[in-house]
């Protein structure tokens, strides 16, 4: 009896801490709270998406492949930001409405960014989200370039 009770217990405390039973990779993975998951990136690394109801302001937040924040971005409109270290930097896209692709020309290297996929309840006014991991540069003096394009290839926010 006493074997089953601890037998009972463990598996309670594993599948309370998520270390039971099956699932995906995505529903698997934790980020922050109340954030659901966008995008994969090659490097394992994980975007996450959020909205605030009160200002509906759109968070992005990328955790690496350990699960340390590597970069962040938060806007209420259309809006990139680079972090991170040179040759591990992280670019985040907030697209304007319709926004289907968005490319950086990355220091003489087109780098094709990962769209986010958004919840089902984010909302038809929900932005647009892309990001990416960028290669070290190849070209330093060439800098770096973004266009944002919509279903017909029309740049639709640049920078």
């Amino acid at each position: 009896m006493r074997t089953r009770s601890i037998a009972a217990l463990c598996m309670a405390v594993l599948v309370l801490t998520g270390c039971a039973g099956g699932g995906g990779e995505r529903s698997r993975a934790q980020g922050p709270n109340g954030y659901s998951l966008s995008a994969t990136f090659e490097d394992g690394s994980l975007l996450w998406w959020d909205r605030s109801p009160e200002s509906g302001m759109t968070d992005l937040i990328v955790l690496d492949a350990s699960g340390q924040r590597s970069a962040s971005c938060l806007a209420g409109e259309p809006a990139y930001c680079v972090e991170g270290q040179s040759g591990s930097q992280v670019v985040l896209v907030i697209g304007p409405a319709g926004s289907q692709r968005a490319v950086m020309q990355w220091f003489g290297q087109e780098v094709e960014l990962v769209r986010g996929e958004l919840p089902a309840d984010a909302g038809d006014d929900a932005l647009p989200v892309f990001g990416g991991i960028m290669p070290p540069p190849a070209d330093e003096e060439q800098g770096y370039h973004l266009d944002v394009l919509d279903d017909a290839g029309e740049v639709v926010f640049s920078s």
